[in-house]
C-alpha cells in the first residue's frame, strides 16, 4: 500500500505555518500597552508633586515678602528668669512695673480715719441695759413735750392718791394739757387699739427691733390711726385725754415701752 493510501482521511493538512505566532504577538502588545500606561501614571504623579512643591515655595516667598513690607520684626525679645533657691529676696534683673503713685486720694476724712483705725475694739460687759439701750439711742422722738411728771419706778412703790394705795410705776408720765397732740416716737405698725379701765384709751405700736410702745390716756374720739396702719416718726396718732387710775394728778400721757416683751425704762431705751 502506498503512502497515499496510509494517510488518515480525518486529518486536515496545516496550510498556515504562522498559526502559533498570532497569540504570542497579542500578549506582547498587551504587556507593552500596560507598561506604557504605568509610565504615564508615574509621570503624572511626578508632575503633580513638582507642581505642589512649586506652589508651596511660591506661597512661602510671597508671605515672607508681605511680612517684610509690614516691618514685623522676626525676632522677639523674651525675658526669662531662672529659678533660684539661693536668695528669694534678690530682685530680678529686669525692670518691674511700679505702682502708680500720682493718683489723687479722693477719700473723705471719715473714710481715711476709718482706714487708719485698728480693728481692735474694747469689749464691754453685756448687760440687759446695753442690750436694749445702746442700739436705739437717738432714733426716737418724744411723744409729748419734755416735761416729766412721774419717772419710771418699776420696783419702788409710791403712793397713788387716785387709787389711795401704794404701787409701782412701770412707765414715764409726760406732762401735757388735755387735747395736746400725741406723736409716734418712731416708724412702726399699729398693733392694737383698746380701752382699759385703768389706763383709758391705749394705742399699741410695734416700732420694730423688738420694741413695742403703749400710748395710754388718749381721747378715744380723737384717735387718728387704725389697727394695722403704719406710722412715721413724729406722726400724730391722737390727742391727750385722761388716765383713769391717775386722774387726780395733772393731765399727762402714761407711756410704757417693752423690749423683747419685757418692760423697760422708756427714756433709757430712747437715749433721752
Amino acid at each position: 500500500m502506498d503512502d497515499k493510501n496510509n494517510q488518515n482521511p480525518l486529518e486536515i493538512p496545516d496550510n498556515n505555518p504562522q498559526r502559533e505566532s498570532k497569540p504570542i504577538s497579542a500578549r506582547y502588545k498587551a504587556q507593552s500597552d500596560k507598561q506604557k500606561k504605568s509610565r504615564v501614571i508615574k509621570i503624572a504623579y511626578a508632575f503633580a508633586f513638582l507642581l505642589a512643591l512649586g506652589g508651596a515655595l511660591a506661597t512661602k516667598i510671597i508671605t515672607e515678602k508681605n511680612l517684610g513690607n509690614l516691618n514685623v520684626p522676626i525676632e522677639q525679645d523674651y525675658i526669662t528668669v531662672a529659678p533660684t533657691t539661693e536668695n528669694k529676696t534678690t530682685e530680678p534683673d529686669f525692670q518691674v512695673r511700679q505702682n502708680k503713685t500720682d493718683v489723687p486720694d479722693t477719700r473723705s476724712e471719715t473714710q481715711t480715719e476709718k482706714a487708719e483705725t485698728t480693728t481692735e475694739k474694747k469689749t464691754e460687759p453685756t448687760t440687759e441695759k446695753k442690750l436694749y439701750s445702746t442700739p436705739y439711742k437717738d432714733y426716737y422722738t418724744l411723744p409729748l413735750g419734755t416735761d416729766i411728771l412721774k419717772e419710771y419706778l418699776p420696783s419702788t412703790p409710791s403712793y397713788n392718791p387716785s387709787t389711795d394705795d401704794w404701787r409701782t410705776h412701770p412707765a414715764v408720765d409726760f406732762k401735757g394739757a388735755e387735747g395736746s397732740q400725741i406723736k409716734a416716737i418712731s416708724y412702726g405698725t399699729v398693733k392694737d387699739i383698746y380701752d382699759d379701765a385703768l389706763l383709758g384709751t391705749v394705742v399699741v405700736i410695734d416700732h420694730g427691733n423688738k420694741v413695742e410702745a403703749k400710748y395710754c390716756g388718749l381721747n378715744k374720739d380723737t384717735v387718728e390711726v387704725e389697727k394695722s396702719a403704719t406710722v412715721n416718726e413724729g406722726q400724730c396718732i391722737g390727742y391727750l385725754g385722761t388716765v383713769p387710775f391717775e386722774k387726780s394728778e395733772l393731765s399727762h400721757l402714761h407711756f410704757e415701752i417693752y423690749y423683747k416683751d419685757k418692760n423697760v425704762d422708756p427714756l433709757e431705751l430712747m437715749g433721752k
